[in-house]
C-alpha cells in the first residue's frame, strides 16, 4: 500500500514524518478530511487558518483540505 503524509499548514508547515498506509488517493483524501475535522474539534474557538495537506510517496502535494472551526 502507498504511504501518504498528512502535513499541517498554519503559516508554518508541520511535516508528518511517518505517514499512513492508504489503499488509494481517495482513501488518503478521506483520511485528511477526518484529520481536519478532529483538529477543528480540538481547537474550538481558535480562528487561526489551518489546513491538512496530503503528500504522496513521490513528495508532491495531492490534496489540501481546510480546518474549519
Amino acid at each position: 500500500m502507498p504511504i501518504f503524509h498528512f502535513d499541517i499548514a498554519d503559516g508554518v508547515r508541520l511535516e508528518d514524518p511517518v505517514g499512513l498506509d492508504c489503499k488509494s488517493v481517495h482513501d488518503a483524501k478521506r483520511t485528511a478530511d477526518l484529520i481536519a475535522r478532529q483538529i477543528a474539534i480540538d481547537l474550538v474557538g481558535d480562528s487561526e487558518p489551518r489546513s491538512v495537506v496530503v503528500v504522496g510517496e513521490a513528495g508532491s502535494e495531492i490534496y489540501t483540505t481546510p480546518v474549519r472551526a
